[in-house]
């Protein structure tokens, strides 16, 4: 992939002035979106780099089609908000949609479900949940 364009997620941040904290609490979501909006509509293959970190995010759609392939390499964790009913309600926390040609490694998923199945388990009006 050494003729690829990296699309570091890091510099994004700092170019766009979102000033996200890699902290679990400061929301991800936007500058998300448009690094993967930049490496989806590029004409070289693209990676995009999730640095160590707790990246907050709430309901993601990543879509396509995309022009070419995209690698995403996670060293951090991609968090979700800790109400769980934010996501619950809904068809998805992230998405990945009309995308083909991708390969996601490594990174956790801190879905914060200790709450949501405790709601489930206690038998009070929960939401459905989501898929991930």
């Amino acid at each position: 992939m050494a003729n690829s364009i990296v699309y570091w997620l890091v510099l994004l941040l700092v170019a766009t002035s979102m000033c996200t904290k890699p902290d679990g609490t400061t929301d991800a979501s936007q500058p998300f979106i448009k690094a993967w909006a930049l490496a989806c509509s590029s004409v070289r293959q693209s990676k995009l780099y999730v640095p160590k970190g707790r990246y907050l995010l709430n309901q993601l759609a990543f879509r396509g089609p995309c022009r070419n392939q995209i690698k995403v390499q996670i060293d951090g964790t991609l968090v979700a908000p800790d109400d769980y009913r934010v996501i619950g309600n809904s068809n998805y926390w992230i998405l990945f949609i009309h995308v083909n040609k991708i390969s996601v490694i490594g990174g956790t998923l801190d879905a914060k479900g200790v709450g949501f199945w405790a709601c489930r388990r206690s038998g009070k009006n929960c939401p459905v949940g989501a898929n991930v």
